[in-house]
């Protein structure tokens, strides 16, 4: 995928929330986007962390030993193991770093989750 794509018009097409779509690929990982609402299950990565990028609105991670809540342009990496459950402020956006073939579900929910509609 060499591609030149922009942000916003591809998110601007996706009505899905919590739906990730590739939009990029580095070596052998995915650089995902998506347009996320409400609460997502909760779910570890046993093999990988997971990064996030907030792009627009607050995106609030509960951890077991704290939440963490990101606003527009701010970062935090999930260790990998850790169980985490992601909850979104309406109109929020974010980016995702993750090996290629990473379930968004977690580790074990491979069945219920996606790992990214990619882009034609």
């Amino acid at each position: 995928m060499s591609d030149k794509r922009n942000i916003d018009t591809v998110m601007d097409a996706v009505d899905q929330k919590w739906m990730p779509h590739v939009l990029a690929e580095v070596n052998d990982y995915d650089v995902k986007v998506a347009n996320v609402e409400g609460d997502f299950p909760e779910h570890a990565h046993a093999d990988t962390d997971e990064f996030f990028l907030v792009l627009a609105g607050r995106l609030h991670l509960e951890l077991p030993d704290r939440t963490v809540t990101l606003g527009p342009h701010e970062v935090f990496t999930v260790p990998r193991g850790v169980p985490h459950r992601p909850r979104a402020e309406e109109g929020t956006r974010i980016l995702m770093f993750e090996p290629r073939g990473t379930v968004n579900t977690g580790d074990g929910n491979e069945g219920a989750g996606t790992t990214g509609v990619r882009l034609g």
